[in-house]
This record gives structure tokens, C-alpha cells and sequence, in this order.
């Protein structure tokens, strides 16, 4: 392969992993099921940095509790997860997604997972259960 087909290759690859080039609910739903692979991976430093709103993870600190350790609290005894995404909203910068989560010995829950479009693209900024 050339250097520039590698070259070409490469930026496609980061373009999609980015999510261009897919639409906006694409990109709504690859963020929910980043969350449920950063909740099964009990990986609150990224769900903290990477999925979550930064209003959501300001006001977890002006409760006095860090994302993390809120994260850890909250998920530390689910055990293998899993979520099914239904359907998905998408008006402007904002975006909910009807979710059934389950997990071993708990009950299966419906819930609307609220997101907003930042900066950095799409952010979980709510979770209600219906």
C-alpha cells in the first residue's frame, strides 16, 4: 500500500470513529451504548469525562461528590449490564432515547436517557426511569 493510501485510510478511520458522516441519531445511540460498555467496564473516569454532560458532572461537584466516586456509588454492583436502545429523538442540540437496561440479579428497567450536543458531541445530561 502507498504511504498516501495509508494516509487516506487513516483520516477515513478517524473521521468515523469520530462520528462523521453519520447522523445524528447514529451518533445519539453510539453514545448510549458507550455508556453501557463504560458502565460495564466500570470506567467512571471516562463515562465522567467522555459520556456524561459537562453541566451534569459540575453539579454532582456542587453536591460535594466527585463524577467518579457518584459513578462509583451508583455502578460498582451492577453486573454484566446490558441495554436496549428503542426509540430515539433527535430536535436540534438535544436528543432522548428510550433504553430497557438489565443486569444480572436486578430488574429490568425502562428509562429515557436525555442528551445534549456540546462542544464535543453528544453528552448524556439525564436519566429517567418511565
Amino acid at each position: 500500500m502507498s504511504a498516501s493510501r495509508k494516509v487516506s485510510v487513516i483520516v477515513a478511520a478517524a473521521l468515523l470513529s469520530a462520528g462523521c458522516g453519520a447522523s445524528a441519531s447514529d451518533q445519539v445511540k453510539a453514545k448510549v451504548r458507550e455508556l453501557a460498555r463504560t458502565a460495564a467496564a466500570h470506567d467512571y473516569h471516562r463515562i465522567c469525562d467522555d459520556v456524561l454532560a459537562p453541566a451534569l458532572v459540575s453539579r454532582l461537584r456542587s453536591y460535594g461528590i466527585s463524577c467518579e466516586r457518584a459513578m462509583n456509588i451508583a455502578l460498582s454492583g451492577v453486573r454484566d449490564p446490558a441495554i436496549s436502545i428503542g426509540s430515539t429523538t433527535v430536535k436540534g442540540s438535544s436528543a432522548s432515547v428510550i433504553t430497557l437496561s438489565m443486569a444480572a440479579g436486578q430488574k429490568a428497567s425502562l428509562e429515557t436517557i436525555g442528551l445534549i450536543k456540546t462542544s464535543h458531541g453528544w453528552r448524556v445530561a439525564s436519566l429517567r426511569s418511565l
